[in-house]
């Protein structure tokens, strides 16, 4: 079994010896499988800007709030 691990950043793919694997999270790389897709995400060294935030917030706020009009109890119809 080898040795080595793939972490991603932009679009740039590295393959690592997994006792770095923190230190490239902490350095903002995605570990990734052979597939490309994410093991585990990173863990800092991303810059996200204010409005990429406000964005992802409003959206919490949809899906919290459709997810709770999908979990309230349903009202019948016929009386």
């Amino acid at each position: 079994m080898s040795n080595t691990v793939k972490v991603q950043r932009l679009n740039k793919v590295l393959h690592i010896e997994k006792d770095f694997l923190e230190s490239y999270l902490n350095d903002g790389f995605d570990q990734i499988g052979e597939e490309g897709k994410i093991i585990k995400r990173a863990t800092g060294g991303r810059n996200v800007t204010v409005s990429e935030h406000n964005a992802a917030l409003d959206r919490i706020e949809e899906l919290e709030a459709e997810l709770k009009e999908l979990k309230a109890p349903k009202k019948s119809a016929a009386k």
